[in-house]
């Protein structure tokens, strides 16, 4: 009964894994986080404070709300081109007919059925006439540009203060709250409150299932008894009116709208949909990944300006980053859960669980250096992520130490050193180990090949990531005795796993391959402890 369910809950939590890596959200995660290390990297001081977090949310909010139609219409097959001609337009008819004194409410109503009309009117042409929504789109969205550029008479429209109104203001202004946020951002509430809307409109309502199924295969879709036409004109009803609500929402936070107002949103938002897990041929979606795709080209502006670089490389870097991000989303689908799998999880549970039996798998099945050092390479990326989690609970004052040792220094600088100190740190002990251990096997009698050694030590750093626990605690200014006791379990750990590794991949007998391993462990000691008093 007891091993019927240590199986059950491995294969539990296999299940839960690939449920995490196998999302087509897990890609565009991993961007928004590498661009959030790179902007702690290049100045964390500046990158992590409210006003700045605050600031990339908001941002996202144009690319986002839109983005959130924009999903349910690519889900279902077509996309719409003229999303920021339809937001300029929007935010120039309010700002022209608020200074010209119409009531905000008869604005508003205007505005909306416009967007409701144009929407469906596009639809239509689409479903029924045929045309192809590219080149309808983009007709309209030259359409549109044009009558912006006449309503607002080629200049920019402004709102003085008496003439926001208190309505308007709060479809994307800002409110005065308590610090550190100080004015805070509407547009983040929206982003957020239509999210939620969204996500529950897509993937739990009847009509969400026919925008997918359609999206996935209008023909089967048709022969169960969807009405694609009418699934495609709302998709397009949607995107347009959420148009207009960002226009008058960015109208809201900057009091003004220009000629280039939403100029290049629309590619922006179908690339934020696409990175976010979208299929850019319908059937699948992703809101909360539009989401973090538009957050990832607001963090690309972010990183520009921090970077020195300025926001006019934003174009350039857009380019290179959708095709990169594409490219890889792609390839990840098929791979990303097997290769992790493969060459990190699997060894790291049979590790653990059976040493002897997986060094003698490494033996029959593993040659060269490559995945054992992609497996190393996984061991650093996990204690790189714990040890900035501890730094960073020191930083935000949710812990009472303030985080410093080695070269890592104390406040928001440490995070810009883990990274480095964590993988220097590793690498180094690999090489030197490497050395020790075949040196000492070679003079033991083996007459295994370097390669061997490297995989012994590689596979043996497993319980390294425990590490962790002593670092953080050194560097939170523990007693040594303390750090010295939760630091002896990984390290005994470790040298027993590198006796069964000697064994196995070395031909020593047991007590030859233990005292291998103790020797090697021994010299690397004493090798550190020279380096530190010449330190």
């Amino acid at each position: 009964m007891g091993a019927e369910t240590t199986v059950q809950d491995v294969e539990r939590k296999q299940s839960t894994l690939h449920s995490i890596l196998g999302r087509r959200e897990f890609g565009v995660t991993l961007a928004v986080l590498g661009l959030a290390v790179v902007g702690i990297l290049l100045r964390a001081d500046v990158f992590l404070t409210v006003s700045n977090i605050s600031g990339i949310i908001r941002n996202a909010a144009v690319v986002g709300i839109i983005g959130y139609g924009m999903t349910i219409l690519v889900s279902a097959g077509d996309f719409d081109l003229s999303v920021g001609s339809m937001m300029a337009l929007s935010a120039g008819l309010t700002a022209t007919m608020l200074i010209g004194g119409f009531p905000v409410e008869l604005v508003f109503v205007l505005i909306f059925l416009f967007a409701v009309i144009y929407g469906l009117l596009q639809g239509i042409l689409v479903t029924k006439m045929g045309i192809p929504s590219l080149i309808l789109t983009i007709g309209t969205l030259t359409l549109l540009r044009g009558v912006h550029l006449i309503v607002t008479d080629g200049q920019t429209q402004s709102l003085s203060d008496s003439e926001m109104p208190a309505l308007l203001n709060a479809m994307g202004g800002t409110i005065s709250v308590p610090q550190p946020l100080g004015q805070f951002p509407l547009q983040i509430v929206w982003l957020l409150g239509l999210l939620g809307l969204f996500h529950y409109l897509l993937f739990h309502t009847p009509f969400g299932y026919r925008a997918l199924v359609t999206g996935g295969d209008e023909e089967s879709a048709r022969y169960t008894g969807i009405n694609t036409d009418q699934v495609k004109i709302a998709g397009f009803a949607i995107v347009s009116v959420l148009a207009a609500f960002a226009g008058l929402s960015q109208l809201a936070f900057t009091n003004s709208v220009s000629p280039l107002t939403g100029d290049g949103v629309a590619l922006v938002v179908i690339a934020a949909v696409v990175i976010g897990g979208t299929d850019i041929f319908g059937g699948e979606g992703s809101i909360v990944g539009t989401l973090l795709g538009a957050l990832v080209f607001a963090l690309i502006q972010n990183v520009l300006v921090l970077a020195g670089l300025g926001a006019q490389l934003f174009s350039v870097f857009t380019g290179v980053f959708v095709i990169l991000a594409v490219a890889f989303d792609e390839l990840a689908q098929r791979t990303r859960y097997e290769k992790v799998q493969t060459l990190f999880t699997d060894p790291l549970r049979n590790v653990a669980t059976q040493p002897f039996s997986f060094f003698e798998s490494v033996d029959e099945d593993v040659r060269g250096i490559t995945a054992p050092l992609v497996f190393l390479s996984c061991i650093c990326l996990t204690m790189t992520v714990f040890t900035l989690a501890g730094v960073l609970l020191s930083i935000v004052g949710a812990i009472g130490f303030e985080f410093s040792v080695f070269i890592i220094s104390g406040g928001v600088g440490a995070l810009a050193t883990v990274p480095l100190f964590v993988f220097g740190a590793v690498a180094g002990l690999t090489f030197l180990f490497v050395v020790f251990l075949h040196a000492v096997t070679t003079l033991a009698g083996s007459r295994a090949t370097i390669d061997k050694s490297i995989q012994a030590v590689s596979y043996s750093f497993a319980p390294v990531v425990l590490g962790v626990v002593p670092l953080l605690l050194l560097g939170y200014g523990f007693l040594p005795l303390v750090v010295l006791i939760t630091a002896a379990p990984p390290v005994l750990a470790m040298v027993y796993l590198l006796a069964r590794a000697v064994r196995n991949l070395h031909k020593l007998d047991t007590k030859t391959a233990a005292t291998a391993a103790v020797a090697s462990t021994a010299a690397l000691l004493a090798f550190l402890g020279y380096l530190g008093s010449l330190a």
